[in-house]
């Protein structure tokens, strides 16, 4: 009996051992390892998509900037950027010059006929103005001649001729011819003279020789002058000027001679000046060239061979066009204003000037 008893103690011992046992087993780890290999099976792995980058006409051998290292310089019109660290520019040119790799392509530069705007400010190829120095057809330009450059002009000017009476001579075609001479002297110093030759005979209206200069300081500051040669017959100018070939501006004064009076027992010679309007006083018949004048000038391209020119002396404007054949030849059609000169009597100045100007001018 008591052996039976310790029998079924031990049967019932193993089987609680047994329990306890299982339910301390812990499954989770084994559990999540199927679930993961169930979803996996079911999911099928999508092909890897290449990673997509811009084609661009890079270097052969792009450079690596190393830390510390400086900026190459590049050419003013260079197209070049730096993406990941390395220099990506427009790729190199056959028979290229050093640095010119990183040069606009030719199709994306700026037009020929717009270069002169941001370009050619120290010697850009211009005609001859009336004033005896290149430029438009009434003021200078801040360009000088090229050094060694030699030009040569000429302007027929047209005027009628009037008596003391106001009475106009039409007997005869007036016009004046202004001959210039101008020379590239030295890098950014240009030197000139001019002289107006007329065909009347009636009045003795001296036309002086002018000498005239300009030279451009560093900055593209031009300042010039126009000087009266021998008597004291006409005004001395001096002016400063700024700008690029489509448009430039300056400031100038007048100096000299002494105030024009006017005398019923005889007049004085009318000196007048290049620059400037002048103001007469009927209340003391006396007058005088301005002092201070402001130009306006340019010349603006409308083709490889026409220029629309227009400017301002202080006294008068004129609009005109210009004529090249390889930058050499040059020929001027203009249209020119009246000033204050025209508008007095004919007892103080006995020429009027029209309003045509034409001529042309050779630069070699």
């Amino acid at each position: 009996m008591n052996t039976r008893r310790w029998i079924s103690a031990g049967i019932i011992a193993l089987l609680l051992g047994t329990r306890v046992s299982a339910s301390a087993l812990d499954l989770t780890q084994f559990q999540s390892f199927l679930e993961h290999r169930e979803d996996s099976s079911s999911v099928t792995t999508a092909p890897k998509t290449p990673e997509w980058k811009p084609i661009l006409p890079l270097s052969p051998q792009p450079r690596q900037l190393q830390r510390g290292t400086e900026m190459p310089d590049l050419n003013e019109d260079a197209d070049a950027s730096f993406k990941n660290n390395q220099l990506v520019t427009l790729g190199p040119k056959t028979g290229a010059r050093k640095g010119d790799s990183l040069s606009l392509p030719a199709e994306t530069r700026i037009p020929e006929g717009l270069r002169p705007i941001l370009s050619d400010r120290q010697t850009p190829r211009q005609g001859v103005s009336l004033t005896g120095s290149t430029g438009g057809l009434l003021v200078p330009s801040p360009g000088v001649l090229e050094p060694g450059k030699t030009a040569v002009a000429v302007h027929a000017v047209p005027f009628d001729l009037y008596d003391v009476t106001e009475h106009k001579y039409a007997d005869a075609s007036y016009f004046d011819t202004s001959v210039k001479l101008v020379y590239g002297l030295a890098d950014g110093f240009e030197l000139g003279v001019d002289k107006t030759f007329s065909n009347q005979d009636r009045f003795n209206i001296p036309e002086p020789l002018f000498v005239n200069m300009k030279y451009q300081v560093p900055g593209n500051i031009t300042v010039g002058g126009s000087f009266c040669g021998g008597s004291q017959s006409a005004y001395n100018s001096v002016w400063v000027a700024a700008g690029v070939p489509v448009i430039w501006v300056g400031v100038g004064g007048n100096f000299g001679p002494r105030n024009f009076r006017f005398s019923y027992n005889g007049w004085e010679t009318l000196s007048v000046a290049k620059y400037g309007g002048y103001n007469y006083k009927y209340s003391s018949a006396e007058g005088y060239a301005d002092p201070v004048w402001f130009m306006v000038g340019g010349s603006i391209p409308m083709s490889n061979y026409t220029n629309f020119m227009y400017d301002f002396n202080g006294d008068k404007f004129s609009l005109g066009i210009r004529l090249n054949y390889q930058k050499v030849a040059y020929i001027d059609f203009s249209y020119v204003s009246d000033g204050d000169y025209e508008s007095l009597p004919g007892a103080i100045s006995h020429i009027r000037h029209n309003n045509f100007v034409f001529g042309g001018s050779i630069v070699y």
